[in-house]
């Protein structure tokens, strides 16, 4: 049963490591490695699902683990709209979950089989 979230933990795990240092390039006026970093993560946030899957070594998790991943997209893309907003409220709380929606349909929608044209 726990071997299900193995990937969304380590994607969990990535996340967090990534968020930390884009604080401490921050921090530290490191602006390459600030914006490097920050690309990572809306890439990360964006193609959760698709992530998850690539990171999930079972094929018979991926379907799971796609479709979390799009679920916990959702707030994850809200926070990056909040942050690409200068921590205020805008459009882009919405654009970034509907954009991000959009793309998991798409790769859901892929004729591709049941690995999503992932692996």
């Amino acid at each position: 049963m726990l071997l299900r979230y193995r990937s969304l933990s380590l994607y969990a795990l990535l996340f967090s490591v990534l968020f930390v240092l884009h604080i401490f390039f921050a921090a530290n006026n490191l602006d390459f490695f600030f914006q490097l970093v920050a690309i990572i993560i809306t890439i990360m946030s964006l193609f959760c699902g698709a992530v998850c899957v690539i990171l999930e070594p079972t094929r018979k998790n991926y379907k799971f683990v796609f479709h979390f991943g799009l679920v916990i997209s959702v707030p994850i893309c809200v926070g990056l709209g909040w942050a690409y907003n200068d921590m205020s409220t805008g459009i882009e709380l919405i654009i970034f979950p509907i954009v991000s929606l959009l793309i998991h349909n798409m790769i859901r929608l892929s004729p591709m089989g049941d690995t999503y044209g992932l692996k």
